[in-house]
């Protein structure tokens, strides 16, 4: 009886080494890409401060920065996981997150709204919406940053 507690105790300290092991290595690669994306931010703008940052997986994965240059504008950067060019825009040349989440909730009445962040496809700067319906599904409501242009929503079945 004590050898299978042993040996139960040794599988399972095995078990979270692994487990940690690869959280680790995640969550390393994901601060590396931060990093990266932050470096080639701070290359086009010269940011005082950065207090929002959003990752955004679409066609490609952007790093958002949303921040005041040294001068005091507010600037957002979007900057291509890999490759292709970074875009750089004034926060007041499109509409803010509050306007966004106004106008998802005229339009689709959400029951929780999950989250709001910047990302872009195709070259189009937008807002991503992540909210859960009246049907009590996981949606996704997308809006142009430029003037809340509705571009696209989709929907998830709850199983």
């Amino acid at each position: 009886m004590k050898k299978w507690g042993i040996l139960c105790f040794v599988v399972l300290c095995i078990f979270f080494w692994q487990a940690a092991s690869v959280y680790h290595t995640a969550i390393g690669q994901k601060q590396s890409l931060m990093e990266t994306a932050r470096k080639r931010a701070i290359e086009r703008v010269a940011f005082a401060r950065i207090d929002q940052v959003y990752t955004y997986y679409g066609e490609k994965t952007y790093i958002v920065f949303m921040g005041d240059d040294r001068k005091g504008a507010r600037k957002i950067v979007w900057v291509p996981e890999k490759s292709g060019s970074i875009v750089v825009k004034d926060a007041k040349s499109g509409i803010t997150q509050e306007e966004a989440i106004k106008k998802l909730t005229a339009e689709r009445n959400p029951k929780k709204i999950v989250s709001a962040k910047l990302g872009m496809e195709k070259g189009v700067p937008l807002w991503e919406l992540t909210y859960i319906d009246q049907n009590n599904r996981y949606s996704f409501y997308y809006l142009s940053f430029k003037d809340g242009a509705f571009l696209k929503r989709y929907s998830f079945q709850q199983s």
